[in-house]
């Protein structure tokens, strides 16, 4: 079985293009973690008795905030300066 799983080819590329639109995977693997993590979140409150939309209402917040500090803290660690500056703004 394991000689099965590694003659499996790696893709060419990480991504998807749908027309204009270019989904990588790296961003569907976050999305999809979000969304699970919604719904284990919502399931696991409303089990304590809290209501199911005040997950929700959290993830809003802290979602984007979880993106842009791990943006932050890449940029601080790792940001090579003779590239300009204009580096730290690059996102594709």
């Amino acid at each position: 079985m394991l000689e099965l799983i590694a003659s499996i080819p790696s893709p060419s590329s990480g991504s998807l293009e749908l027309g204009p639109l270019t989904l990588r995977a790296y961003g569907v693997m976050i999305a999809l973690g979000v969304l699970a993590g919604v719904w284990l979140g919502q399931k696991r409150w409303s089990a304590v008795g809290g209501g199911p939309d005040d997950v929700a209402n959290i993830a809003m917040w802290a979602v984007p905030a979880g993106l842009i500090g791990a943006r932050v803290y890449h940029v601080l660690t790792d940001w090579r300066f003779d590239e300009g500056w204009t580096e730290p703004f690059k996102l594709w």
